[in-house]
């Protein structure tokens, strides 16, 4: 990967760590809410967007890991190769995707071991 193509890759990373820090902070204040004195709907609908609003702030975090993580990898000159077959990752992905941790192949495979873990759990809590 010549050097051009590393400095916008490490700039994208930059703007999505920006992004997801932005979101972070914004959520930090939603923990300590307390849920109104309404009707039962209302209730409802108040802790609905409480497990919404975590669920972002888990996904931001998660976004945030992996953002920090190709930064380091940037550092230390590994940046760009798949985790699982060392195989380089194809600089269309990176643009993409630039905190992928695996090339295209793997990623499909992992995701389809998750989905039939996620499968065998379904069957067996049934």
């Amino acid at each position: 990967m010549d050097g051009s193509t590393l400095l916008q890759l490490r700039n994208l990373l930059l703007s999505r760590r920006s992004r997801a820090t932005t979101l972070l902070r914004q959520d930090i204040g939603s923990d300590d809410q307390m849920l109104p004195q309404a009707e039962i709907i209302d209730m409802a609908q108040t802790i609905e967007q409480i497990d919404r609003d975590r669920s972002l702030a888990e996904q931001g975090k998660r976004d945030s890991d992996a953002i920090e993580r190709a930064l380091a990898k940037l550092a230390t000159g590994t940046f760009g190769m798949c985790e699982d077959c060392d195989e380089d990752i194809p600089v269309k992905r990176l643009l993409a995707v630039p905190e992928a941790r695996l090339c295209t192949r793997c990623q499909t495979f992992e995701e389809r071991q998750q989905g039939r873990h996620r499968g065998y759990l379904t069957a067996v809590s049934r």
